[in-house]
């Protein structure tokens, strides 16, 4: 009995030193937490790549600033949905595929039927929301007056009430964050999201050097990453999120 006790715990220590701990931050639709339930599009694609692996993993939401220090101390062996930076390349390992592209997007009504134009943004007045940054050329454009009106709100539910009454043209927003709000909202069929985006910045998952996945386990997690892509299946798990995402809302 006591070999049987022992065998077992000493499987229980192996199973937990070998399960991939990862850190993030709450940040839908990316990341949702809900008590002690963590998921999200980000999520289940990240679930989905370790399982394709077969390794086990553990997630944790944390403040950034704390998720960064885990990486770099190696408490915690990866992060998502990280941007790369110089600094962090000297402690993280990077996949080359991206795990999402952040775009910045202008999202219309479609009863209105404008179409968005970078040349002529003098005729739009848009919705933003208060000390959120939208990137470069669009916080520039503002800073200027090129806008014929911006109106800043507290909430993206506030620029969808917006939109709707045609009281702006366009709600500025990330994309995917837009889509989450639209389905929580009901309006996913009563609004355009415009194309290209207006600005978009690359996103990946990051593994510590001090931590538990070497070299070649990152260069799997890519070459996962990037099989998903090509069959198909990435754009799949993207699409089913908000369709079930949807269909949840709708009980």
């Amino acid at each position: 009995m006591k070999k049987i006790i022992f065998l077992f715990l000493l499987s229980m220590s192996f199973t937990a030193s070998a399960q991939i701990k990862l850190v993030t931050l709450e940040y839908p639709p990316y990341i949702t937490r809900d008590g002690n339930v963590v998921d999200g599009v980000a999520v289940e694609l990240v679930e989905r790549v370790f399982k394709e692996m077969d390794k086990p993993i553990s997630i944790q939401v944390l403040p950034w600033g704390r998720a960064i220090n885990y990486v770099e101390t190696g408490e915690a062996d990866g992060i998502f949905t990280a941007f790369k930076t110089d600094e962090r390349e000297t402690f993280a390992r990077y996949i080359d595929e991206v795990l999402f592209d952040q775009n910045i997007v202008a999202i219309g009504n479609k009863a209105a039927n404008v179409t968005w134009d970078k040349n002529t943004i003098n005729q739009f007045q848009i919705c933003l929301i208060n000390n959120v940054s939208y990137g470069k050329w669009l916080d520039d454009m503002v800073a200027q007056n090129r806008f014929k009106g911006v109106r800043r709100v507290s909430s993206p539910e506030q620029c969808v009430q917006l939109l709707q009454a045609n009281r702006v043209d366009f709600w500025v927003n990330n994309e995917f964050g837009a889509r989450y709000v639209a389905v929580q909202m009901g309006v996913q069929s009563d609004i355009a999201i415009q194309t290209p985006p207006i600005e978009s910045t690359p996103s990946y998952i990051a593994f510590s050097k001090k931590g538990q996945m070497s070299e070649q386990d990152v260069k799997q997690v890519n070459d996962t990453v990037a099989s998903m892509k090509a069959s198909g299946e990435y754009d799949r798990l993207i699409e089913e999120y908000f369709e079930q995402l949807a269909s949840a809302l709708n009980q």
